[in-house]
């Protein structure tokens, strides 16, 4: 495992919790890290495509236009209300390590006005622990691209996947303009991995 510092500052793992198909929340939808979420963008797309510009596929998946470079954040014209929580806008960054042997760094998800403490509150069926300034909840790893995802107990932050494994996460980490709930896939990052997680990066090339 090698020491690299991630874009909101550290690196983790994760899988989402049991939902059914339709999460009913973005927020909900967003936890178990896969394609549940673009599903439900897709079925809520004629309210959400009056706060941002929507692309879909033909297996009923929908997602945010991204900005330009591909990384960033997209504003909502005005917020999204669930939960008692206040939807701000989509944030999505990728980097590619693999000139130094650290893999792909793939990160999605919702930025909130309210605190990470209240967002915790709300998904309170979710164990978070804490991991510096940020928090997290079950971390997943695969050791190899042929293996299966396994809870990962020896995950920390700051720390690279080792070379060949990949990790999933779920993490709160506190911004300037609000509270970020983020997935990431990292590592390893193979096509089928993203085919689940990120129908918006499989339609063409992924980065």
């Amino acid at each position: 495992m090698r020491k690299i510092i991630c874009i909101t500052g550290l690196m983790l793992g994760m899988t989402g919790a049991t939902f059914p198909a339709y999460a009913k929340t973005l927020t909900q939808s967003l936890t178990r890290c896969d394609t549940t979420f673009f599903g439900e963008i897709y079925h809520q797309r004629a309210k959400i495509s009056r706060v941002a510009p929507l692309t879909n596929d033909k297996h009923s998946h929908a997602w945010f236009k991204a900005p330009a470079d591909g990384n960033g954040t997209v504003w909502f014209t005005h917020p999204l209300h669930e939960l008692n929580l206040t939807l701000s806008g989509y944030y999505l960054q990728t980097s590619n390590l693999d000139e130094i042997n650290y893999g792909k760094y793939y990160f999605w998800g919702l930025v909130f006005k309210e605190s990470p403490e209240q967002i915790m509150s709300t998904l309170n069926h979710l164990t978070w622990n804490k991991a510096g300034d940020d928090y997290v909840s079950q971390m997943m790893i695969k050791s190899n691209s042929s293996s299966a995802w396994e809870k990962n107990e020896q995950s920390v932050s700051g720390i690279a996947p080792a070379k060949g494994s990949a990790e999933k996460l779920l993490m709160l980490s506190k911004g300037e303009d609000g509270t970020l709930l983020l997935c990431s896939v990292q590592g390893n990052v193979t096509p089928a991995m993203l085919a689940i997680s990120r129908p918006d990066l499989t339609v063409g090339e992924a980065k």
